[in-house]
């Protein structure tokens, strides 16, 4: 029975410096003289998003994060007081950043550690509050191969993360794929990705490279935690 990795996508595996410079090349060509910071803009929208992903999903309205990310983002900029965002942001904005989100590039590493593990006979699977055929895009332009099976959507079963029916959904997948069931993964760069897959029966594997601490005081502590994919895959070999 091989061992299993699960993978959290967005943030984890890919990340969103050139969605970044978008936002700042939109902000400045409204507004040439703006000071506000694009990644801090970037952080409080997208984190925000995430939140009211999850908090439809708690009351029964799951929607996918993309449409909420599309349908947010003059509400983020109305919130720091960019001037009246409704028509300095333009569809055509809009749709850039939606075509910008569907064009994520790869963490440095990220094809090593699928290889890396891949190689150690682990199966190697993403899990994510992406949509699948986005997700399984991302992997194809990055050159990572992972197939449908190997990738499960929180839009297939309409629950966000970090609701544990989320990972007990990914478990029960594993299972069905004779998966070892004490050497489940979950690997995230996101603390609270991880309390709930510890609940449902996987290790854990924490990444510093979107969150920096991983404020183990709140969460406790995870198997393995790395500043980055290669010693995210060095740690996980030797545990």
């Amino acid at each position: 029975m091989p061992k299993s990795a699960s993978f959290d996508v967005l943030g984890t595996c890919f990340h969103f410096t050139p969605l970044i410079t978008l936002i700042h090349r939109i902000l400045h060509r409204s507004q040439p003289n703006t000071t506000i910071d694009a990644p801090t803009l970037f952080a409080s929208w997208f984190y925000a998003a995430q939140r009211d992903f999850t908090y439809l999903s708690i009351s029964g309205s799951y929607t996918p994060i993309a449409t909420i990310l599309r349908s947010t983002f003059r509400r983020a900029l109305a919130i720091v007081e960019f001037p009246d965002p409704a028509h300095n942001i333009t569809e055509g904005d809009l749709d850039d950043i939606v075509a910008e989100l569907k064009r994520l590039p790869p963490r440095e590493g990220l094809s090593e550690i699928f290889k890396g593990l891949r190689e150690e006979g682990w199966d190697v699977f993403a899990v994510t509050n992406g949509g699948k055929d986005a997700s399984l895009k991302y992997f194809e332009l990055a050159g990572v191969p992972l197939d449908a099976e190997h990738l499960l959507s929180c839009d297939d079963i309409k629950v966000a993360k970090p609701d544990v029916r989320v990972y007990e959904n990914a478990a029960a997948h594993l299972e069905k794929r004779g998966c070892e069931k004490d050497q489940r993964w979950f690997v995230a760069a996101h603390s609270w990705d991880l309390i709930a897959a510890r609940k449902a029966g996987f290790r854990t594997a924490w990444v510093a490279h979107e969150e920096g601490d991983p404020c183990t005081d709140l969460f406790g502590e995870f198997d393995v935690v790395a500043k980055d994919m290669k010693e995210c895959l060095e740690k996980m070999r030797a545990f």
